[in-house]
């Protein structure tokens, strides 16, 4: 899949129209005619590691690409005016049905999303969350199945982005002290 720069798109200024736009840097839209500096940043991303009181660890199977049919953990894109915890209760919520609460905060890790040709740079943070049981959960949103495993039994190579394997070996580290 080939990388469409979203910055080159801005042939026309978003704020006055004209042609005179200039990619100052990768991250930096110029505006000659109206001053405009438009900042390309990575989106936000969150993932929750969740755990049952039998030391499973919940998967979802994904229902669509990317990675279709790889496991990774509930997650999502942060919304408009959402912290990354209230992205990443929503985003369970809707790929599992399930309430967590507690979060204990993982890493943080850059990370690309290809999604219709368009590759996007994410920043995507990882959470922990203990729930007492997985029995309430189901797929719903973008998901084809859910696994749960124990946590040994979790291969780096099943996890659908770089991101995840990272954050799942940190996970790993962590516990084994």
């Amino acid at each position: 899949m080939s990388d469409v720069d979203r910055i080159r798109i801005y042939h026309h200024c978003p704020r006055c129209g004209s042609t005179s736009t200039e990619v100052r840097t990768s991250q930096l839209v110029v505006c000659h005619t109206c001053d405009l500096r438009l900042y390309y940043n990575p989106c936000a991303a969150t993932a929750a590691i969740l755990l049952d009181a039998h030391d499973r660890v919940l998967t979802v199977r994904r229902a669509k690409e990317p990675a279709k049919g790889m496991l990774a953990f509930p997650g999502g894109f942060v919304d408009d005016g959402e912290s990354a915890e209230e992205g990443v209760r929503r985003e369970v919520s809707e790929e599992t049905g399930l309430k967590i609460g507690a979060l204990e905060f993982l890493l943080s890790r850059p990370n690309t999303y290809p999604y219709r040709g368009i590759v996007y740079r994410t920043l995507d943070f990882f959470f922990v969350a203990r729930v007492n049981d997985f029995g309430e959960a189901r797929p719903l949103d973008g998901v084809a199945e859910i696994v749960t495993t124990p946590i040994d039994g979790l291969r780096l190579e099943d996890l659908a982005f770089v991101s995840m394997k990272a954050a799942w070996a940190t996970f790993l580290e962590r516990r084994r002290g």
